[in-house]
């Protein structure tokens, strides 16, 4: 088998001053991609800034072999974002790979933390995803080529004392598949991943035990090896959502079980039918939300042959 290449290509990838956008930042540059390095260099929770964190990497990679720029644009905002794509262009001339990965971490009791966090939070993750992306989208448009990786995390099955970042990460979701939505007819693929690694977040952690596990065995260069292939040219899928950690990646998808129908509907036929509510057996995966409306409409009486019109030209 021939090795996965990225000769040519240019990345960019966000948070990329440490811990795992390093190491995609560094793996991404051997097998040949010129990297742009961002990180706003803050501390974890998004406070401060310095152009050391990526400065360091881009020369460490140089230092290599490869080819990097460094910047040290924050991405929570439009500015920031175009400013960090403008730079890729304006060095190589097209941006074939972004990987959002910046981010920041906090915690507290969901009635007190306070609101200019929860701002924050959903800003670097979400916004700034949003921000990179919609600047390089135009440039993946130009080529008929792109691929995304986002970060989103395992926080999402659900962790107390994190709702705001369980918010944030939950929202990448929507917004992978919503870009891959918009891209399948033009050439550009977005997946996301759940990351389990040890890095500056996770050392925040208040269990030593736990962290010294970690470290052990999911270091965030066993994370790297499977961003490397959602950023590649030959990766079949779209909108997907991917658990990573320890060099296991296994798929995390939304389904829709086949529930109860209830005619007429009311509280207790609900209520006497619950288990069927609830229960996985016979699960579905929709493609997208016209398909899942599809399945719905299947189930309480369609009268055609394929799904309502409306649903027939959805890709």
């Amino acid at each position: 088998m021939s090795e996965i290449r990225f000769d040519e290509r240019v990345a960019i990838v966000t948070g990329a001053g440490g811990g795992l956008g390093r190491e995609y930042a560094l793996l991404l540059a051997r097998r040949g991609a010129k990297v742009l390095v961002n990180d706003f260099g803050g501390g974890p929770d998004g406070s401060g800034g310095s152009e050391t964190p990526a400065q360091s990497v881009a020369s460490e990679i140089e230092k290599a072999g490869g080819v990097a720029a460094a910047s040290a644009e924050t991405v929570d905002t439009p500015e920031g974002g175009r400013v960090i794509v403008e730079q890729a262009l304006d060095l190589w001339g097209r941006v074939d790979v972004l990987v959002n990965n910046a981010g920041i971490a906090g915690g507290g009791a969901f009635h007190e933390i306070p609101a200019e966090q929860v701002s924050k939070m959903i800003g670097v993750h979400v916004e700034g995803a949003f921000n990179v992306g919609r600047a390089a989208w135009p440039a993946m448009l130009e080529r008929g080529y792109g691929r995304v990786v986002n970060t989103s995390s395992g926080s999402v099955f659900g962790i107390p004392g994190t709702s705001h970042y369980m918010t944030a990460k939950a929202g990448i979701i929507g917004f992978t598949r919503a870009l891959a939505r918009e891209g399948a007819r033009v050439g550009i693929k977005a997946n996301a991943i759940m990351p389990i690694a040890y890095s500056r977040l996770t050392a925040m952690l208040p269990a030593e035990d736990f962290k010294a596990w970690l470290r052990e065995h999911y270091g965030p260069e066993r994370v790297a090896p499977f961003v490397a292939w959602l950023a590649h040219e030959g990766i079949p899928c779209t909108g997907e959502v991917f658990t990573v950690g320890g060099g296991r990646a296994a798929r995390v998808f939304l389904g829709v079980v086949p529930g109860h129908t209830a005619s007429p509907p009311t509280p207790e036929a609900y209520r006497d039918h619950f288990d069927e509510v609830m229960s996985p057996e016979g699960y579905e995966i929709p493609a997208d939300a016209m398909e899942e409306v599809a399945m719905a409409s299947g189930k309480i009486g369609w009268p055609g042959a394929g799904p309502p019109d409306m649903l027939l030209d959805s890709d």
